[in-house]
């Protein structure tokens, strides 16, 4: 009989001990620091940091430094984007006991601008370089902003700029502003799927960009209006696209 309550006792003051914080088996931090540089080296402010797909963790700052002080130890993808550079994604393992660092490089998206003259009014450049978007506009299957129309909206904010768009909604989860996508009664909202000049961008928030940068916009609210190229992949819970067209050079 007292073996059995000693064998009881034991038992219960291991399983109390695994409960601990630092106890074998707990989930260790450590801190990645670095900075992010563009293919000329200069330093790159607001760049965006995420941590295994999780929500922004670090904005580079106008150095093109940065510091993520709670990172889990062990192999981690960390994804560098900002608006107008190739995102990159970067699998390193971090060590308990020290603080590692990165230096990355982003590279400019190389727009495709032979021998382009610029000439007139603003829109007849943009009617030539983004030929696409004028001609989508012309069709009617979506909703399209101009960088004038833009302008005219007077805003700071990437929502702002899309809220009073119809069937288009932002909500307000965990403190961040996001854009949801409105269908027919009885059916859930869903997210778009983002595109920045053509480049499909995966979980894409709209704090990422800014009115000031976007030469143009394309906005369609379900799988029927929008284009084959900007259609969601299959098994995803998007259920239309936000197409993002950055400044033209020069503009």
């Amino acid at each position: 009989m007292m073996r059995s309550s000693s064998s009881t006792l034991r038992c219960l003051a291991l399983a109390a001990s695994l409960a601990l914080p630092g106890a074998a088996g707990a989930q260790q931090f450590t801190t990645l620091v670095g900075i992010v540089r563009d293919s000329a080296g200069r330093p790159m402010s607001d760049v965006e940091l995420r941590v295994d797909g999780g929500p922004v963790q670090a904005r580079t700052s106008d150095a093109g430094g940065f510091r993520i002080a709670t990172v889990p130890v062990g192999p981690v993808r960390v994804a560098v984007r900002r608006l107008g550079f190739a995102p990159t994604l970067l699998d390193v393992t971090l060590r308990a006991g020290r603080i590692d660092s990165l230096v990355v490089t982003l590279s400019a998206l190389a727009a495709s601008l032979p021998g382009v003259t610029v000439e007139g009014t603003h829109e007849s450049y943009s009617r030539r370089i983004l030929a696409g978007f004028w001609e989508r506009r012309e069709r009617g299957f979506g909703k399209f902003m101009t960088r004038e129309e833009i302008e005219q909206r007077n805003t700071s904010s990437f929502a702002d700029l899309v809220r009073r768009l119809p069937n288009v909604d932002v909500v307000n989860v965990r403190g961040q502003q996001v854009i949801r996508l409105k269908r027919q009664t009885g059916v859930r909202d869903c997210p778009p799927q983002y595109f920045v000049d053509g480049m499909r961008l995966e979980n894409a928030s709209p704090d990422e960009f800014t009115p000031s940068d976007v030469e143009a916009l394309e906005v369609y609210t379900g799988p029927a209006t929008a284009p084959p190229q900007f259609a969601a992949r299959p098994f995803t819970n998007t259920c239309g696209a936000i197409v993002i067209w950055t400044r033209l050079p020069g503009t």
